[in-house]
Order: structure tokens, then sequence, then C-alpha cells
């Protein structure tokens, strides 16, 4: 569960520096970023569902849909490349799954 942690936090300061940076990094690079991003969400989903009665149902519910629609738009870029007009407003977005996914593990209740 810690090295899960570590990675998805070092997601964080990568997603915010191609929010920064749009257009300055490979083909390679953004979708091994995408892919890597997505993947750091799948874990967080399984818990939610697996989860869902006990946890608080509406936030659950809010965070379940918007890091579904995440694993969607970054699974379409990890397969379908470049060219997602106003990119970088998904790397905002996928800092903000990151963090979300950081902030649920460590203030999950026990």
């Amino acid at each position: 569960m810690l090295a899960y942690l570590i990675a998805t936090s070092l997601l964080i300061p990568a997603n915010l520096w191609a929010a920064i940076t749009p257009h300055l990094h490979s083909e390679v690079s953004m979708r091994i970023l995408h892919g890597l991003s997505t993947l750091a969400l799948l874990p967080l989903l399984w818990q939610l569902w697996e989860r869902r009665k006990q946890d608080l149902l509406f936030l659950s519910l809010v965070l379940a849909v918007f890091l579904l629609v995440m694993v969607v738009v970054n699974g379409w870029i990890t397969f379908m490349g470049m060219g997602v007009r106003n990119g970088w407003i998904d790397h905002l977005f996928l800092a903000l799954a990151a963090a979300s996914v950081e902030a649920y593990f460590l203030f999950m209740p026990a």
C-alpha cells in the first residue's frame, strides 16, 4: 500500500508539470504518463465499489463518477495519442484525481 501511495503522489507534480508545459513532452512520454495515471486510479475505483455501503454514499458516488470519467478519458488518450484540445486541463484534473487517491487512502475510515 505504501508503494502505491508513493507512486500516486509522484503523479501529482508530473501532471502539474505537464499542464504547465503541454507541448514540451513527446508522444511516448505523454502516453506513458496518461497510462500510469489511469492505472493509479483503478485501485481507488475498486475500493469505492467494495466499500460503497460503508463510506459516505454521496461523497463516494461523486468521487467514483469523477474517477471513472478520468479513466475513460485517459484510456482514450493513452491509446489514441495527442491531439486533445485543451489537454492541459486534463492534466490538472489528473493531479486532482491523484490527490483524491492520496486523501481517500490516508483518511479512509479503518
